[in-house]
């Protein structure tokens, strides 16, 4: 029954995370989703109790695979889900994936700020913090 329901979850997910589409990105669908649409799919998501590490990095990959900074509800999400799993390398490449895609260093410290609050109820450490 729990392998049934991951593979049942992962092809959710699969299968959702290409329904997304923004502009300036090629889509191979019909089916578009709008920013709060892609934001509350992927903050359900990652609030998903039963999520283990695997599905959250296979999530985080199809998130970051768009051509989107995600939103700092999502990035909570997703780090309170990493800090569920007990999964702390995952938590510093959220932070890794978020400076990717961040256009420069100022948009990212400022998402980072916006997220202090968060990082330190979790515990959490950004790479900077690791000597990254």
């Amino acid at each position: 029954a729990m392998l049934r329901a991951f593979a049942l979850r992962s092809a959710v997910v699969a299968s959702s995370a290409r329904k997304a589409v923004f502009p300036g990105v090629r889509a191979f669908s019909t089916h578009e989703l709008s920013e709060a649409d892609f934001e509350k799919q992927w903050t359900a998501f990652f609030n998903d109790k039963t999520l283990h590490s695997l599905e959250l990095r296979r999530g985080l990959n199809d998130v970051f695979a768009h051509d989107v900074i995600p939103s700092n509800e999502i990035i909570e999400a997703a780090l309170r889900a990493s800090r569920r799993a007990n999964d702390f390398p995952t938590s510093v490449r959220i932070f890794e994936g978020v400076k990717d895609k961040a256009q420069n260093d100022s948009v990212y410290k400022s998402i980072v700020s916006s997220l202090q609050p968060v990082i330190t109820e979790l515990q959490l450490a950004t790479p900077e913090e690791l000597g990254f």
